[in-house]
């Protein structure tokens, strides 16, 4: 079996699209036996739930009675002294609220800004508290924190060390690894695609690992794209117990990859592939680019779509790879893909079709680094042409040209309900040094125009860009 495991922590309102999209591909191919699992989404019910997590409470009161024992602590024992006892008083009076909260998310409450910021607060304040016996890592409801750096190979690997703090060693082995082994696994995938997931993905495939060497573990995301050079260059501890890295784009990679496990063995005959043979790093080039085209429509079957802190099913989709634009001066998205490429509009209506038919999904959200805008003119033309009744979010970049033929309008229409911008400054010298390629006054006319039609927007926003004043700022 092909077992492909998505881990802490991201968003918790929607499935990430790496996975779907890849058991989608192996399908297509006829690779029936592929299962996948968000374990990201799983973790964080599973410790939102006071009936789960009585274990962890207990344990609070038992080394708060232990540390309380001892004649003398040192400085960290006296912090998680008073960390356990915060705790031990904070969780009683929680116990009857985090289920509550957790509910409040996936029903009418979500769209009460007031009640989702104190549902959110009780399961921040939750998870700060149940996890306690892990100071100092914490975990919040969209990310995590270990005095382990997931930027240093060698604190990854001490990590693995010292489930004391390691909240994912502990949970993962107990909880989640004897579910992973009963299955007849021969290619385990574990996706990671922020740096937040490389210690809990990484410790994953570690425990996988240690209990089954004979499964090939494979990891894949724009993290291991950046580091494709150092790897060849240097090697990595990482393979001992990784057998192998896809970098880029993964479907075709992913396919024969399998193909090679179950067939002929040779690796080098996989693009994309980073592996070690002899002690040495090899690198599959050249690198592989997915003809977006050729894609089928991501499957989601097996996604705990209960489980997700939404009030309705919102699933991820794509148009486009990369960034059609590529200029910004302090952006990272090159690094992670090797050209631009756009997948026809009609075909992204049919995957909207598919899916909205298939699991009764109305809300869409475009994984694009920055939608094109002939693109989204396209999609939008031909979302209304086909009557189509859904509700849709994505990111782009602030441009002249949605200010014509009235754009926004089409937009709206075609059930386009929020635009998050890459404002980044609201300055034009800085924006200029950024190279973001946009003026003042688009900006200007682009948000007016949203804010009439009904359209909401996210902006993101960096302060502290080289050169820049306070006053610019």
């Amino acid at each position: 079996m092909v077992y492909l495991v998505f881990p802490s922590s991201w968003h918790p309102s929607q499935p990430y699209l790496s996975l779907p999209s890849l058991k989608g591909y192996l399908h297509m191919h006829g690779i029936q036996d592929v299962e996948q699992r968000d374990l990201a989404i799983e973790l964080l019910d599973h410790l939102c739930t006071w009936e789960k997590t009585k274990p962890l409470y207990e344990r609070i009161t038992r080394e708060l009675s232990e540390l309380g024992a001892k004649p003398r602590h040192s400085q960290f024992e006296q912090e998680k002294f008073a960390k356990l006892r915060e705790a031990e008083e904070a969780i009683p009076a929680l116990m009857y609220e985090i289920d509550a909260a957790k509910a409040s998310m996936r029903c009418e409450d979500f769209y009460n800004l007031d009640r989702y910021m104190e549902s959110l607060k009780i399961i921040d304040v939750w998870l700060d508290n149940i996890l306690a016996p892990y100071y100092p890592s914490q975990l919040t409801v969209i990310g995590s924190q270990m005095r382990y750096s997931p930027y240093s190979t060698k604190e990854i690997f001490e990590s693995f060390n010292n489930p004391n703090e390691n909240f994912f060693y502990d949970i993962y082995k107990e909880h989640y690894l004897p579910s992973i082994l009963k299955e007849d696994i021969d290619i385990l995938g574990v996706s990671i695609t922020s740096v937040e997931q490389i210690i809990p993905g990484l410790t994953l495939a570690h425990l996988v690992k240690q209990e089954a060497p004979h499964i090939h573990i494979t990891a894949g995301g724009s993290v291991f794209t950046k580091l494709v050079d150092r790897m060849e260059r240097d090697g990595s501890p990482a393979f001992q117990f990784l057998d192998s890295m896809i970098v880029h784009e993964g479907e075709t990679p992913m396919l024969k990859l399998v193909e090679e496990i179950r067939g002929g063995g040779d690796l080098s005959k996989v693009p994309n592939l980073v592996w070690e043979d002899k002690g040495k790093v090899k690198v599959n080039r050249p690198f592989a680019k997915e003809e977006l085209n050729k894609l089928p429509t991501p499957d989601f079957d097996g996604m705990p779509f209960d489980l997700y802190l939404s009030p309705e099913r919102c699933l991820p989709i794509m148009g486009s790879r990369g960034c059609y634009w590529e200029r910004c001066a302090f952006c990272s998205i090159p690094f992670d893909h090797m050209d631009f490429h756009v997948r026809y509009a009609e075909n992204v209506v049919s995957d909207v079709q598919n899916l909205k038919e298939k699991y009764d999904c109305n809300y869409f959200f475009f994984t694009d680094e920055a939608l094109p805008i002939n693109f989204m003119r396209t999609f939008a033309t031909k979302i209304v042409e086909a009557d189509l009744d859904i509700k849709w979010t994505g990111e782009l970049k602030f441009e002249k040209s949605l200010l014509t033929e009235n754009r926004m309008e089409l937009l709206y229409e075609s059930g386009c309900r929020k635009l998050i911008f890459g404002l980044e400054s609201y300055n034009q010298r800085v924006l200029d040094s950024m190279k973001k390629g946009v003026e003042l006054e688009v900006i200007d006319r682009i948000v007016e125009e949203c804010v009439r039609i009904g359209i909401g927007m996210h902006f993101y926003l960096i302060t502290g860009f080289p050169t820049e004043t306070p006053a610019e700022a």
